[in-house]
């Protein structure tokens, strides 16, 4: 991801998405555990070699979570919320800490910060809770912001003002930004590229324009094929099975042969646009068999 990128991670629930951030924000449940993999922010490496634990900063990377009310501690209001990181990771007195709290709100449209800032969330919009949440994590500046399902609980007009909030703070901290969600619309509006994900599995990568108007994998395709017309009953009635080898899209594809047994390879199909998927990498061969 580039500065001041914005870029989606879209799929199905159940498909992988949350976990993948929180194991990128290092913040995964007790059961779980990262055992192979990296997370680089401006070349340096936060996953330490000897312990596999995923050591950021404040300043490198943040996160937006899908239920805002559940985020926030209830027991506190939410300028001593803001504040609290502050003192934590800039090392700012509280009063201090306390102004640019209060900076931070309006900076995130919040008209009356001096009030907000005295309210619990309980006495505050699912709106307003999500303008705190993103001013909590614009805090300490990140150059990488994950916002996961951010706008889900909204009504369309305030997803329509977040989706704004989030482009004018891009446009003037060129923080590179995470999109998390299922909504195809959101990503079309949002996005400059995006990764589809299935099962955990990367399965397609492009800009959006590109992946939007030219899907190469199957899931992409039954993705944008379900919001216009009832799809495949077979393909729709069969969830994910995260215990499958190989492609974990194979057990739903009407296209599966005996090569999706292992999973295939990242295969270019444009210009920065790739798909893993063996049909396409049997259609290149056909192609340059036919050149030949």
């Amino acid at each position: 991801m580039g500065e001041g990128e914005i870029v989606g991670l879209v799929g199905e629930s159940g498909s992988g998405k949350t976990i993948a951030s929180l194991a990128i924000m290092g913040l995964l449940p007790a059961a779980i555990e990262l055992r192979d993999g990296s997370v680089r922010v401006e070349a340096r490496e936060l996953v330490d070699p000897t312990t596999g634990r995923v050591e950021r900063r404040a300043q490198e990377m943040a996160m937006i979570f899908q239920q805002p009310r559940s985020a926030l501690n209830p027991t506190m209001r939410v300028g001593n919320q803001i504040s609290r990181v502050l003192v934590l990771n800039q090392g700012l007195g509280r009063g201090e800490a306390m102004e640019e709290a209060m900076a931070m709100l309006g900076h995130v449209g919040i008209s009356g910060a001096r009030r907000v800032a005295r309210a619990y969330p309980h006495q505050l919009s699912g709106g307003m809770c999500q303008r705190v949440m993103i001013a909590m994590a614009l805090a300490c500046r990140p150059r990488v912001l994950i916002a996961d399902e951010a706008t889900t609980a909204l009504d369309v007009t305030v997803q329509a003002q977040i989706f704004d909030l989030i482009r004018d703070l891009v446009a003037e901290t060129r923080c590179g930004v995470v999109v998390i969600t299922h909504d195809l619309a959101a990503v079309s509006e949002m996005c400059d590229s995006m990764a589809v994900l299935y099962g955990g599995q990367v399965m397609e990568v492009g800009t959006t324009v590109d992946v939007l108007e030219n899907p190469s994998h199957p899931y992409t395709r039954f993705l944008l094929d379900s919001i216009e017309r009832e799809v495949d009953p077979r393909v729709e009635e069969r969830g994910v099975n995260f215990a499958l080898a190989g492609c974990r899209f194979g057990h739903r594809c009407p296209h599966a042969y005996e090569a999706c047994a292992a999973f295939p390879p990242m295969i270019p199909v444009g210009r920065g646009h790739t798909a893993s998927c063996f049909l396409l990498q049997d259609e290149s061969s056909h192609a340059v068999a036919r050149t030949d």
